[in-house]
């Protein structure tokens, strides 16, 4: 043991030069000399205690979830969980929503939101998948951003507005437009105009909720309005409630461009590659009520006759086809969409990210559910599947382990084992595995796990850890 006195010497000698030191340190084996050393490096930083840089102020207290936390023997489990998925933002934000479905809040301790967290994931050219924050978390998420919010159970009003986070506001938004759309379109008129763009945008974006002839004067309003965004945003619900031009001398030129076959409305047959790039730009911006009128049709029957079976018009990198829905159904009612989805079905169980995500967040979850069913039928992944399917899947264990799906995993699997052995390492395979455990139901999984363990994989393998996680987690008695 050494002394102070030895620590200042040592230490002030360290301060001159790193070879300040010549005689040899008083201690034992090399080891200990290093863990030594370190500690004297660290000295000067141990005997003073630095004054803050500013003044300190306390945090407010994290806001309570109106939800009981999941039982703390699982705390540890779902820690596991949470690292496993921290890098995915489908497999994190399902695991979150899974575990407030069986009636239950994470404890802060193990998982808290990231300052700039998404709370939806419709983004036609981004993130694209079922799923949402659930709700009870937007209160965490306004404390991480240092942002108020108010109490669960407060109705939103025009005097607590501005106490509400964003993203917890336009959700309740949405619910108001369902049960009292006057209301909503009030609050709308009188606090969307002063919001910046984005979140003017966002906002007004809720009036597609039970929109009706009663929201037209204010979408007619917003015709001068600074954001461009928002003018188009308008004139798309404005034309669902049948407002729009009656001319345009782009539908006139294009009407010559295409032709009614057997398989339905198509470009003409060019080798022009100018005229092609000309006629896509022109689709781009064509006023397709207009257009739609030139057949004798009207837009949802113009989009039900284009010909979507020939994926063979393509402009460089894109398909006109999507260029189509990505600007023809924002135009259309949800009955109508629901029309064109009907249509389109057999082409999107083919390649579902063909047009899927231009309309998936316009079909009710009954119709999401499934189209996800058809793809499980089909023999997609799990992983995919986490993403396309709004509820679980309703099979039991049996029914299950004879899908093509759950084969193709085991098959996997048993490569893998031919070749390793120990815990599964595999990044696809995890993944896989990770998604059956947040897609079946907690009989269905203790089953699972019963399977895969008698295929040799060990009881303790990380690979597992959602699936011991989904058989340990009851449903909360109500």
């Amino acid at each position: 043991m050494i002394n102070k006195e030895k620590i200042d010497q040592f230490y002030a000698k360290l301060m001159i030069a790193n070879d300040g030191i010549s005689e040899p340190l008083p201690f034992g084996d090399e080891l200990s000399t290093l863990g030594k050393i370190t500690l004297i490096s660290q000295y000067e930083t141990m005997m003073y205690d630095h004054a803050p840089s500013g003044e300190l102020t306390r945090a407010k207290p994290l806001p309570e979830l109106d939800l009981p936390v999941l039982p703390k023997h699982l705390w540890r489990l779902l820690g596991q969980v949470f690292e496993q998925c921290c890098d995915n933002y489908l497999t994190m934000v399902r695991l979150l929503m899974f575990i407030h479905k069986r009636g239950y809040g994470v404890p802060p301790t193990v998982w808290l939101p990231s300052k700039h967290m998404k709370t939806e994931f419709n983004d036609v050219d981004g993130m694209n998948f079922e799923g949402e924050l659930p709700s009870p978390y937007l209160a965490w998420l306004a404390w991480v951003n240092d942002e108020q919010t108010t109490a669960f159970d407060e109705p939103l009003t025009a005097d607590n507005w501005d106490e509400f986070y964003p993203a917890e506001r336009i959700r309740r938004l949405k619910n108001l437009r369902k049960s009292d759309p006057k209301t909503a379109l009030d609050l709308i008129s009188q606090f969307a105009p002063n919001e910046p763009a984005e979140k003017r945008l966002a906002i007004i974006e809720t009036l597609a909720v039970n929109l009706s002839d009663e929201d037209k004067a204010f979408l007619q309003s917003l015709d001068k309005d600074r954001s461009q965004k928002v003018k188009e945003l308008s004139k798309q619900l404005l034309a669902r409630l049948g407002n729009f031009d009656n001319d345009d001398e782009l539908a006139d030129e294009l009407f010559g461009e295409l032709e009614m076959t057997g398989d339905g409305i198509m470009f003409k047959s060019t080798k022009n590659n100018t005229k092609s790039q000309n006629n896509f730009e022109k689709l781009q911006k064509v006023n397709f009520f207009v257009l739609a009128k030139k057949f004798d049709l009207s837009l949802v029957d113009f989009v039900l006759a284009w010909d979507f079976k020939h994926g063979n018009h393509y402009h460089r990198y894109y398909d006109v086809n999507a260029v189509l829905l990505e600007r023809a159904v924002p135009l259309l009612s949800d009955e109508e969409v629901q029309q064109v989805a009907t249509t389109l079905m057999p082409i999107m169980l083919k390649n579902s990210s063909l047009y899927w995500q231009k309309i998936r967040a316009r079909l009710p979850v009954s119709f999401r559910q499934e189209f996800a069913d058809k793809l499980f039928a089909k023999g997609e992944s799990f992983l995919y599947l986490l993403g396309m399917m709004p509820h679980q899947l309703q099979v039991n264990a049996k029914t299950l382990q004879a899908s093509s799906s759950y084969k193709k995993m085991i098959a996997n699997i048993q490569k893998w084992q031919e070749k390793y052995s120990g815990y599964i390492d595999d990044y696809h395979i995890c993944q896989e595995v990770r998604a059956l455990g947040l897609l079946v139901g907690q009989d269905t999984a203790k089953e699972c796990l019963a399977h895969l363990e008698g295929l040799g994989i060990m009881r303790t393998d990380p690979a597992l850890s959602m699936l011991h996680f989904n058989a340990l987690l009851d449903k909360r008695a109500d």
